[in-house]
């Protein structure tokens, strides 16, 4: 498998129409229609991966370690070209993943594994008044150089206002890279991003005005919303799910909330998928998705 893997495929729309997320819970969908293309998309981690016109499934793959030659996968993404944003993120905490010495590279750049067009530069946020924040977080990949330097792919960025992205959801980034070293659990599968379909895109306009790599004018989507949804596998072999939706907005204060507040944004996975379109750990046996979505027991996971 090489690093940066790219699939585009035409066919299917866009977030389901707008409507809620699926009820058929299916594993024959366009995952598996990928997957002679892309076998990634096969991970646990991967939710149902769109195909359409100026959509791209992207994979990257690092190195285990600086002096390691083995790859592992860092993060995968699907990609909407028209909004120039990543329409979630996913990866794993593992024994591999979840630990690392590394520090953050800040190396900034454009994502070479997408088409120039949809390649956004480090200087595509000047102006915007939002920060780049990361969807899959510098601080949850420190295993490697090349790991950590893969997050500063403008790809791998989103519109947030500061408070919000170096505070709150930072925060809840922080809880669950502790959930991920918990003893009680063997692997966490994480599927994250903002909202950027029709009506859950921020106030106003919903984007702002850019130039992508090619020097074209771009519009870039500021998502309203930002989710996060978890998979855990316990030691034991059960699994156990939890959903995350916050809203972005100005109000957050400029220190770090205790970690409890979190309870407030719960949902179970069933919910964030009607809300978002998304069908998250679609490759999970039906039977055993159907069962570890429908609630989140907030009392299985630690939260200090």
């Amino acid at each position: 498998m090489l690093p940066g893997m790219i699939t585009s495929c035409s066919d299917d729309g866009d977030d389901n129409g707008g409507k809620s997320a699926p009820t058929d819970k299916s594993n024959i969908n366009s995952n598996l229609a990928l997957k002679s293309k892309n076998s990634d998309v096969m991970r646990l981690e991967v939710p149902h991966v769109r195909t359409g016109t100026g959509i791209y499934f992207v994979s990257h793959w690092a190195k285990m370690k600086d002096i390691a030659t083995k790859t592992v996968m860092n993060y995968c993404f699907e990609y909407d070209s028209a909004w120039c944003h990543s329409r979630w993120v996913a990866f794993t905490f593992d024994d591999t993943t979840k630990v690392g010495s590394g520090s953050r590279s800040d190396a900034w750049s454009e994502d070479l594994s997408l088409p120039s067009a949809c390649q956004l530069l480090p200087t595509s946020y000047s102006g915007s008044g939002y920060t780049r924040g990361h969807l899959c977080a510098s601080a949850d990949r420190l295993f490697s150089t090349q790991a950590n330097q893969q997050t500063f792919y403008m790809s791998n960025m989103s519109p947030q206002l500061y408070n919000f992205n170096s505070y709150y959801w930072a925060e809840l980034e922080l809880l669950i890279r502790n959930w991920s070293k918990s003893s009680a659990f063997k692997k966490l599968y994480v599927c994250k991003g903002g909202t950027i379909k029709e009506g859950q895109r921020f106030s106003g306009k919903g984007y702002f005005e850019t130039q992508n790599k090619k020097g074209n004018t771009v519009k870039v989507a500021i998502p309203k919303y930002y989710f996060m949804a978890i998979l855990a596998e316990t030691k034991s072999g059960t699994y156990q799910s939890i959903g995350f939706l916050l809203e972005q907005h100005g109000s957050y204060a400029a220190s770090y909330p205790a970690m409890s507040q979190m309870k407030q944004h719960v949902m179970s996975i069933d919910e964030l998928e009607a809300f978002t379109g998304i069908d998250f750990f679609c490759n999970l046996n039906d039977n055993l998705e159907n069962q570890v979505e429908k609630g989140s027991n907030v009392d299985a996971w630690s939260w200090n």
